[in-house]
């Protein structure tokens, strides 16, 4: 299984088309805890931002619906999501060194609008 849902965030007001919780963007120091694992394994138990208004979803116990969670969520790492912006970006043609994360998950996971003013982890508590 995958993280991958492919369905709209349950949250009201936001509605965006989530087609990727891009759960391999969370921090190295927290991809052990149970919390990722759940939400890896679609299941109940890990809660992960929305990427377009960042507030806390998690999967409900039929494994594939994403339902609003009041867990505190799961956040990306900015340094990663740069380094993997970055890596897209060096292999397009011509190389796009100046690839943003905002860019790259438009381009590549069909996001268009996603991350923009996200919180990353490493800007603390928001």
């Amino acid at each position: 299984m995958a993280p991958w849902p492919n369905q709209s965030c349950p949250h009201v007001g936001c509605g965006q088309p989530i087609r990727d919780l891009l759960a391999e963007m969370v921090r190295n120091a927290d991809q052990a805890r149970p919390e990722v694992k759940a939400v890896l394994g679609q299941m109940p138990g890990g809660a992960i931002t929305c990427p377009f208004c960042q507030q806390a979803v998690e999967y409900d116990t039929d494994g594939r619906s994403l339902v609003p969670s009041a867990r505190v969520p799961l956040r990306y790492s900015r340094t990663k999501m740069e380094r993997r912006a970055r890596d897209y970006g060096s292999h397009k043609c011509p190389p796009d060194m100046a690839m943003t994360p905002e860019r790259w998950v438009a381009e590549e996971k069909l996001m268009p609008g996603a991350l923009h003013g996200y919180h990353y982890v490493e800007d603390g508590t928001p």
